[in-house]
């Protein structure tokens, strides 16, 4: 029988009691009617919060060596991770900077202009400012997932990604009046999308979906479909997304990932560097410019670098991926 410490804990101060009634010289059956009138459930309850008690008091007093003991752990792990992945990292990192540095070229350009001559685009180009610059969070935010080795986490913070991809090219694609209507929704609380029923395909719908949204954008095709489906479940409490882990390389399937695997980081490293891809094209073109082009073309280009480096060192590095268990810490 596995020891269940607080249960021996009460049967030993019972059998200490039981002594001290024998001790006392209380018969057989006195000692039965004491022990009747005892509520164990209570006693339970009362032992369990000391010992919890006791417990927190212990954590209080050790946390910082527990801790700090932890964080090496995980130094060593993000130096371990950053040799495999490193390069895929700069990577990515030097897209998020020159995506900014881009997006901050491009608006110093727009401001520049004759106001008439946006005057037409003025809702569209803050709405897709706004998604790009929220695009760029979401992609640090991702690296920061990967170099810490939380491949589940980072796809799943993705998928908000992918789907400002979709927004992105539908306001791209539907003019000034969707623009307009998606700013002014966000001092409402549609829970849906209805700002988009100013589209005359989506006027006579009750509501409007994110998936009507995207069945009306070019970013759906069989794949993406089937990477946001996986991206859903890896989001959700789905029994997919809790025993189908992406940093659950062959062989270790059945471990309950609870902590950094360097496995499973190429997929939404990549997605991501092509959805942030996408947006910042739709951004880009709103205003057609010779430098528009070139900052479209070398997002894209770069996206390629990122895809190329990542796909690389995961097959170089996890194409026998099986018994080591050095490549992932949690609880089998």
């Amino acid at each position: 029988m596995p020891n269940d410490f607080t249960m021996e804990l009460i049967n030993g101060s019972l059998q200490q009691q039981l002594e001290e009634f024998k001790a006392d010289g209380l018969s057989d059956s006195e000692i039965l009617n004491k022990i009747s009138e005892l509520n164990f459930e209570d006693i339970l309850i009362k032992v369990s919060d000391v010992m919890a008690s006791d417990t927190v008091d212990i954590m209080e007093n050790t946390m910082y060596e527990k801790v700090l003991e932890e964080r090496t752990k995980t130094a060593q792990f993000i130096a371990h991770n950053e040799q495999i992945w490193g390069k895929g990292f700069v990577a990515s990192e030097a897209m998020y900077i020159v995506s900014l540095e881009l997006a901050q070229a491009y608006t110093n350009y727009i401001a520049k202009l004759p106001k008439e001559d946006v005057a037409d685009k003025q809702f569209r180009y803050v709405a897709l400012r706004a998604i790009h610059g929220r695009a760029c969070q979401q992609f640090l935010e991702i690296l920061h997932l990967l170099k810490n080795g939380f491949a589940d986490g980072a796809y799943a913070r993705w998928r908000s990604l992918y789907e400002l991809s979709i927004i992105a090219e539908f306001i791209s694609q539907n003019g000034e009046d969707v623009a307009k209507s998606y700013c002014e929704a966000a001092n409402t609380d549609d829970d849906y999308h209805d700002w988009a029923k100013v589209v005359p395909f989506f006027a006579n719908n009750r509501h409007v979906s994110f998936d009507n949204i995207k069945k009306k954008c070019t970013v759906e095709d069989d794949v993406w479909r089937g990477q946001y489906k996986l991206s859903n479940k890896v989001v959700h409490a789905s029994p997919q997304g809790t025993f189908g882990r992406l940093a659950n390389g062959p062989g270790i399937e059945g471990l309950i990932s609870a902590g950094h695997s360097d496995y499973g980081l190429a997929m939404p490293a990549i997605n991501s560097a092509i959805s942030l891809s996408i947006i910042s094209a739709c951004f880009f073109k709103m205003i057609p410019c010779g430098d528009g082009i070139v900052y479209i073309k070398t997002i894209q280009k770069w996206m390629n670098v990122i895809c190329r480096y990542y796909t690389d060192i995961e097959a170089s590095c996890f194409e026998s991926v099986g018994n080591s268990e050095e490549n992932s810490t949690g609880s089998g």
